[in-house]
């Protein structure tokens, strides 16, 4: 059955206005509430803890962290300890981040991240089944070193449900695999959504496993209004910064059917002259077609399009001011 969350946005200034989010979003019936990680903002696994004492049947998603600045063993701690406060109603999220946070500003080697997401699966499905770990005895180049390590504490949810974000053909393989659901990228065409369905659903059945189990989340970025004319530049240029981001742009106009050929300009004026120079290169189409935008009638119907593609959880990310509006036009 097809589920609705919210996401919230970083900004978060305290305590009573985090519990008002957890609550605008249960007391509406959301199924779910995810926290992102934006680095050198709010830490997830704080906000996550706080909500689970601020409701009561909130599903709550960490969506997503990595296994570079958390090792493995420190994630399933965290996943565990939320799991058992809340009441077994985590959901966790991994991602593989990217080089330029990991290494360029933290100094943390990346390497092999595929690998490095698979391994940490692996690892963390272990460890929360109750397994002791000791990759002394395993394959001399294993990515993480544990020696005869073991979790003193077991989850409420058996299993604990794990989601890996994914883009490109192998990382949404990689998620048909081995995990139990996926995070969808937050700005995804419908059209995209059918392709990776498609890729997520075929890996599930070729690995034995039941290609409907893999739960398909998708982070929705919605901009709510009556007349959304004033949004249009603002949206196009976050699209530019999207999409000059090398195979990314590639992998959603090609899948998302647009023409891949604007490209090369689009990162060619951004580079020498910023996001705006290559506004006029985003059609109104694809504004469109990535974001949800316009009222609340037209959301819903969105919303409806991305379920027909294939997602199980539409998850609502609203600007943080925004938050209580959207929650409260669009709910369940």
């Amino acid at each position: 059955m097809a589920q609705l969350g919210m996401v919230l946005y970083h900004g978060i200034d305290n305590g009573p206005e985090l519990k008002t989010y957890g609550r605008i979003a249960e007391d509406l019936g959301y199924d779910s509430l995810w926290v992102t990680e934006r680095y050198f903002h709010e830490e997830t696994f704080s906000l996550l803890g706080f909500l689970a004492a601020a409701t009561e049947r909130l599903r709550l998603g960490v969506g997503v962290v990595n296994p570079y600045t958390r090792h493995p063993a420190l994630l399933a701690m965290g996943a565990v300890t939320l799991d058992r406060i809340s009441g077994g109603r985590i959901m966790l999220g991994l991602g593989r981040s990217e080089r330029f946070v990991i290494q360029d500003r933290m100094g943390i080697p990346y390497t092999r991240p595929r690998g490095t997401l698979e391994a940490a699966v692996t690892h963390m499905r272990a460890l929360l089944a109750g397994e002791r770990i000791d990759t002394a005895s395993a394959k001399a180049d294993d990515i993480f070193h544990l020696q005869n390590v073991g979790l003193a504490l077991q989850p409420i949810q058996n299993p604990l449900p794990i989601y890996l974000a994914a883009i490109g053909p192998k990382a949404l393989q990689l998620a048909g695999r081995v995990a139990d659901g996926v995070v969808l990228n937050a700005y995804v065409p419908t059209a995209y959504v059918r392709y990776a369905v498609g890729e997520i659903r075929a890996a599930a059945q070729a690995a034995g496993r039941d290609p409907n189990a893999v739960d398909i989340s998708c982070m929705l970025v919605v901009r709510l209004a009556d007349d959304p004319s004033g949004m249009w530049i603002s949206l196009k240029e976050r699209l530019v910064r999207l999409l000059a981001e090398a195979y990314v742009g590639e992998i959603l106009l090609e899948q998302g059917g647009f023409d891949p050929g604007i490209l090369p300009l689009l990162r060619q004026r951004a580079a020498e002259q910023g996001e705006a120079a290559a506004v006029d290169l985003i059609s109104d189409a694809m504004v469109e077609a990535f974001f949800l935008i316009g009222p609340a009638d037209r959301c819903r119907d969105r919303i409806a399009e991305y379920q027909e593609a294939g997602v199980d959880q539409a998850l609502l990310l609203p600007r943080l001011h925004d938050y209580q509006r959207v929650a409260e036009a669009l709910r369940p």
